[in-house]
């Protein structure tokens, strides 16, 4: 089994490659890496009922491939080893989605999912509208990537957003509960001190 060194390694390899414009290197990381970017598009389409279909989620993957590849490749090449490859190229997608869903909300085409799967307990009830609730989670997970680093908004991301547990999101990063939660237990102090979304952020 290769180590996380060996793995990271490589990973700077290929990525240097993409930024020199190697086209066998841009095949290579779209193979690899396909799947985890549509999961990422798919997260966030059934978390907020999006629903986008199979054109548009290919929209997105491009989108999304082109966020990661352009200007040679300045999005993975200032990824710089600060966390897993995955973990940054799942934000980077994420974020993309994001936009997207924002851009929707705007013309008035998104909807608030029926269901509480991996609702949000940072965000309180006040009676707002659906649209004005979605805006508010929207605004919140944009807030998240600003002031927090790459792990500590997926951890956020996936203990409030999506309902992992602590024990999930550790297997994922490769840290120990302990560990994890002392990283979101400063997330949410950073968080706390975040002027625009401070009164809307309940960690109590």
């Amino acid at each position: 089994m290769r180590s996380t060194k060996d793995r990271d390694n490589e990973s700077v390899k290929l990525i240097a490659r993409l930024a020199a414009g190697d086209a066998q290197a841009w095949r290579e990381f779209v193979e690899r890496y396909r799947r985890l970017l549509y999961s990422a598009i798919n997260r966030v389409n059934g978390r907020y009922g999006a629903g986008w279909d199979e054109a548009v989620m290919e929209d997105l993957f491009a989108d999304v491939l082109f966020k990661l590849l352009r200007r040679d490749a300045a999005a993975l090449t200032s990824w710089q080893g600060r966390c897993r490859l995955e973990t940054w190229i799942y934000r980077i997608a994420r974020n993309v989605c994001i936009d997207e869903l924002r851009k929707a909300a705007r013309r008035g085409e998104v909807q608030e999912a029926d269901d509480d799967r991996g609702a949000p307990t940072a965000v309180r009830d006040d009676g707002s509208s659906a649209r004005d609730r979605m805006d508010l989670r929207l605004s919140l997970e944009q807030a998240i990537d600003q002031v927090l680093t790459a792990r500590e908004a997926l951890a956020v991301h996936l203990i409030y957003f999506e309902g992992y547990t602590y024990r999930d999101v550790g297997e994922r990063l490769g840290m120990t509960v302990g560990a994890v939660s002392g990283m979101v237990y400063r997330a949410l102090g950073k968080m706390r001190e975040y002027g625009g979304v401070r009164e809307h952020w309940n960690t109590e």
